[in-house]
């Protein structure tokens, strides 16, 4: 498959990578106060509500190679994805896999003056919405092995949570990997609630739409019975139907 070029990307996809550059090259420029002010440093979230970071350290790299990393996973999985999801819930869900990192990564790590930089928990969030929407696509992990897209997942989730406990100090925020990939997987069951009571929703809108009417001409049949025979001839069920509709419809038939 052939990678789109920077003006053939989806308008979010573009977007990121070019505020990504950006965050990299005021890197190079301002290390020290840019990743103390706009980095994410769990103990100034946790003990100074500088909830903004959750956010920003998104936008910023390390390094070269980490944002060509990152920038390349990007154009790779928001070419197919965001086309698929569309521009506004494909921006939101990417914002809320790299802030519900970042909330995992704090809650963790709270009392941390370390900061944490990088798009890797939101991209993390991106390989589980393509697992999601693509489970049984070949990929090819570290471009030579062959696996599934559901595969991939499954072991990127066991190499984080691996390392999360055997290179602690390693440089590399494992653990908000991790959580990049259990936030992509919070919103796709949340999602589907919530399209699951929608569908219940409109499914019991559609019966009251449809028994409405047969009610109605119920009600009409019984005043026409009334006013042909007299309410003496009502049956006790009858009778109890035409209260049950003057309670409900706000008055006496």
């Amino acid at each position: 498959m052939r990678l789109p070029s920077l003006n053939e990307l989806p308008p979010v996809t573009r977007g990121v990578v070019a505020v990504s550059f950006c965050g990299w090259v005021l890197e190079l420029a301002f290390r020290g106060p840019l990743n103390y002010y706009f980095g994410l440093v769990p103990a100034l979230v946790s003990g100074s509500g500088w909830v903004w970071q959750l956010f920003t350290y998104i936008f910023i790299h390390g390094g070269f190679w980490h944002f060509l990393f990152n920038a390349f996973m990007l154009w790779m999985m928001g070419s197919v994805l965001e086309p698929v999801m569309g521009s506004r819930k494909f921006f939101i869900y990417f914002l809320f896999c790299g802030a519900a990192a970042g909330v995992f990564t704090v809650a963790v790590s709270h009392g941390s003056g370390a900061a944490v930089i990088g798009a890797s928990g939101a991209i993390y969030g991106l390989f589980y919405a393509f697992a999601a929407l693509y489970p049984d696509q070949i990929v090819y992990m570290y471009f030579l092995f062959p696996m599934t897209s559901r595969q991939l997942v499954i072991f990127l989730a066991g190499l984080s949570l691996v390392l999360s406990f055997t290179a602690p100090n390693s440089g590399v925020a494992n653990f908000t990997h991790l959580s990049g990939l259990a936030a992509g997987w919070l919103y796709f069951q949340t999602t589907a609630w919530f399209e699951k009571a929608e569908g219940v929703r409109l499914r019991a809108e559609g019966w009251f739409k449809k028994t409405a009417p047969d009610e109605k001409e119920r009600v009409d049949a019984i005043l026409e019975k009334i006013s042909g025979k007299g309410e003496a001839s009502l049956t006790p069920a009858e009778r109890g139907e035409l209260d049950e509709y003057a309670k409900t419809r706000g008055g006496r038939a």
